[in-house]
């Protein structure tokens, strides 16, 4: 199983750095997720970076302002994890093991943004829950 394989399933929440972070909150609230994916532009989706609940949680104990954009707020640039669209699942849960995140997310070779698999989805997916559970350790991932 792939990658792309689990996020055929939801096109991806996007938003752009430039905007206040509030309207991250907003979107995750409305759309019962954990994260959205931040990218260039619109109509480019070129990855860079990702604000989840957690970067959320960090501006408001550090008191930022709610118009704060979501440049200053979330994870950006080459610290954003992700996985190739033709990376095995086993590789997805890989990257969620060695950096400790619960959002990987998925791109095309030229880095735009395909959708993101989170820890629900990997489990969600029995097929997927499978593929892990037959692994004797996680392979390595490339750096």
């Amino acid at each position: 199983m792939k990658a792309i394989d689990l996020v055929r399933k939801r096109p991806p929440l996007v938003i752009t750095e430039d905007r206040p972070f509030i309207e991250a909150v907003d979107l995750m609230a409305k759309e019962n997720t954990g994260s959205v994916v931040v990218v260039e532009d619109l109509n480019s989706m070129k990855l860079r970076g990702i604000i989840t609940e957690r970067d959320v949680i960090r501006a408001l104990a550090n008191r930022l302002p709610l118009d704060t954009p979501v440049g200053k707020v979330g994870t950006m640039g080459p610290r954003v994890v992700r996985a190739r669209v033709d990376d095995s699942i086993s590789t997805v849960a890989s990257l969620m093991v060695n950096y400790r995140v619960r959002h990987v997310i998925v791109v095309d070779e030229n880095d735009v943004v395909v959708g993101v698999i989170s820890i629900r989805d990997l489990l969600g997916d029995l097929e997927a829950v499978r593929e892990v559970a037959r692994l004797d350790r996680y392979p390595k991932v490339r750096e």
